[in-house]
């Protein structure tokens, strides 16, 4: 839910905002909350972290925000929340993949039908229509936002894989989110402070408090998906998790309607990739 109505937030911050500020402030704001109770109940956890743990925690920092947080953004608002979270699907491919090419690993059945299932709801999602643009205020589908979002599905896929590592067997799931967001921040403050206060300048308050808004609860989101994997196994937290894009799907037709182009094609494309990922995930750790 946190996942959704960020993404929703996001496609209405960015109407006025530009990706690069609106992403340096959702990570900002994200990490304020989470480090502020990292160090609050966890003090101790981050005074004992191993060099190990520092290092993993940068290296997820660096992937899931001056780097995936980036292109999602883009991709927002681009294609809009509900195509964007809907080519999250491409996620658990993505990572099945990996396991292929650089494990060795061999699909069973359910990977080997769900795949082409994500990949075809996918299609449906991207299909180009006549009608893509209903008045001015409607998103514009461009190809660019596709590409976005599949290299910020692509990221976040490998900063998954390292995150349930890292929070299963070194660090707290808490500590890992906060410290994760800080050293993204860090990074994202030093390669865009100065357009940010650019654009700061001009952009009306209220598309900038929305997304620090949607800053907060995506920060909580992956605070509480860190806390899953930790104490869930896989197979009970990913299927929940890949409901996001219907989630999404959801809230845009239901508050963002003007700006969002949602068609019995994106609504068939996303509910198909969905049942695909599910497929994929349960094959994967079957």
């Amino acid at each position: 839910c946190g996942a959704a109505s960020g993404s929703v937030l996001l496609r209405v911050g960015t109407q006025k905002t530009p990706p690069p500020t609106a992403a340096l402030l959702t990570v900002l704001s994200g990490m304020v909350p989470i480090l502020s109770l990292a160090l609050l109940l966890n003090l101790d956890d981050i005074k004992s972290l191993s060099l190990e743990a520092m290092a993993w925690t940068v290296l997820m920092g660096i992937m899931a925000y001056p780097v995936a947080r980036l292109f999602w953004v883009i991709a927002i608002s681009m294609v809009g929340a509900s195509r964007t979270q809907a080519m999250a699907g491409i996620q658990p491919v993505i990572a099945f993949t990996l396991g292929v090419l650089l494990l060795g690993e061999r699909p069973n059945l359910l990977i080997i039908v769900g795949t082409p299932i994500v990949v075809a709801g996918l299609f449906l999602v991207i299909f180009p229509r006549k009608s893509a643009n209903v008045g001015v205020d409607v998103v514009q589908v461009r190809k660019l936002g596709y590409f976005a979002a599949l290299a910020g599905a692509a990221t976040f896929a490998v900063r998954d894989v390292v995150g349930r590592h890292v929070v299963s067997d070194i660090s707290d799931p808490l500590v890992t989110a906060g410290l994760s967001l800080a050293a993204g921040s860090m990074i994202l403050t030093a390669a865009l402070h100065r357009q940010a206060i650019r654009s700061i300048r001009t952009v009306p308050r209220s598309h900038l408090l929305i997304c620090a808004l949607a800053g907060v609860i995506a920060g909580l989101s992956i605070a509480s998906l860190f806390q899953a994997l930790s104490r869930a196994p896989l197979t009970v937290v990913s299927p929940i998790y890949a409901l996001t894009p219907v989630i999404t799907l959801i809230l845009a037709h239901t508050f963002v309607r003007r700006l969002e182009a949602i068609d019995l094609l994106v609504v068939a494309g996303t509910i198909l990739s969905v049942l695909g990922v599910i497929l994929v995930i349960l094959g994967a750790t079957a």
